[in-house]
């Protein structure tokens, strides 16, 4: 180990010197203060900058969403509409077939009660 480092080993230094290492630290104290201060504002930014980029992917993202998610729903209702059209259809031809099939029925009891009374 070197003279510097060892707390046992170092000189202290004498009175009219104190001053000027308490300068010197007071001065790099002050200079560690302002680099920090500096790297504190630079994360700050990068983080704001982090925070805002975030913010806009998540209103595109919604945005994206919520366009996806009408298109669905029209995509849905159009669905809806065309396959009440289709049931309305088939219940206009099952009540044309009801129809149909009682007055045959009907024709079929007429004609069967006149061949039986004959």
């Amino acid at each position: 180990m070197s003279e510097s480092t060892d707390p046992q080993t170092r000189a202290i230094p004498k009175p009219e010197e104190m001053p000027w290492v308490i300068s010197y630290l007071h001065d790099d104290i002050q200079d560690l203060r302002q680099d920090l201060r500096t790297q504190v504002g630079a994360v700050n930014n990068r983080i704001d900058e982090t925070n805002r980029l975030l913010s806009e992917q998540i209103h595109e993202t919604n945005r994206s969403l919520g366009e996806q998610i009408h298109e669905t729903n029209d995509r849905i209702d159009e669905t809806n509409r065309l396959l009440s059209e289709q049931i309305r259809a088939v219940h206009k031809r099952v009540d044309t077939y009801f129809l149909w099939m009682m007055g045959t029925l009907v024709t079929i009891t007429g004609v069967l009660i006149a061949v039986i009374k004959l």
